[in-house]
């Protein structure tokens, strides 16, 4: 059976990405730092096809650690943590600079850096990291934010630059997300507009999956620009 780590998997989007590896017939290792979130995890779909594991991708080593465990079976992992923040660049405290630095460029540095070292043992699979077409195109208030996805894009070209053949790595973008947190942030704008965690989560899936195998370096946007 072929195994994958969630990261992040206590969000909404990983709720999407879980199911969708399950109906893969995968089993999943679902990583969050926050207990109450991998309880939601376990509840949603037990232990039979999905183990929970607390962990802090801010402890130096830490996700090192649990790529390692399933050696030589191939690796596949969804890293899928990050956050958001909305300031004009002339309002952005040094607080919400470093806070957007640290939720979405140094855990994706720790889990690729993860996976670099594992591929270069000789393992092959797959790593998508999630980014934002605000990476490519920023508009005003997200330039925290932006600054922080680009480097992922960064990472994830550079990852894939150095891959041994049999080992990936992609990035998908995708536009607003349908999420109740979305909805409840911006209650004047359809919904209908956005891309489903579903419509995400099959891009995702395929990107991890050999029926990718020839695809890597890619930066695939998912949703309305």
């Amino acid at each position: 059976m072929h195994s994958v780590v969630v990261t992040g998997a206590g969000g909404y989007l990983a709720a999407a990405v879980l199911t969708r590896c399950v109906a893969e017939g995968w089993r999943v290792i679902a990583v969050d730092v926050a207990e109450r979130r991998l309880e939601r995890v376990r509840a949603a779909f037990g232990e039979d096809q999905v183990e929970t594991l607390g962990l802090d991708l801010a402890e130096d080593g830490a996700i090192d650690r649990l790529l390692a465990r399933g050696a030589p079976a191939p690796l596949r992992v969804a890293h899928l943590v990050g956050g958001f923040a909305y300031a004009p660049l002339a309002e952005t405290d040094d607080q919400t600079w470093r806070q957007q630095q640290e939720v979405n460029l140094d855990t994706s540095f720790r889990v690729l850096r993860a996976c670099a070292r594992a591929f270069a043992g000789g393992r092959s699979g797959s790593v998508v990291a999630v980014a934002s077409p605000h990476a490519l195109r920023t508009p005003a208030g997200v330039s925290a934010y932006a600054a922080a996805k680009a480097g992922v894009l960064r990472l994830v070209e550079g990852l894939a630059a150095e891959l041994p053949r049999g080992a990936r790595a992609n990035a998908v973008l995708p536009s607003t997300m349908d999420t109740p947190a979305n909805r409840k942030a911006m209650p004047d704008v359809d919904p209908a507009t956005w891309v489903s965690t579903e419509e995400v989560a099959e891009v995702i899936v395929f990107l991890l999956s050999d029926r990718a195998r020839g695809v890597s370096g890619a930066f695939v946007e998912v949703g309305r620009p």
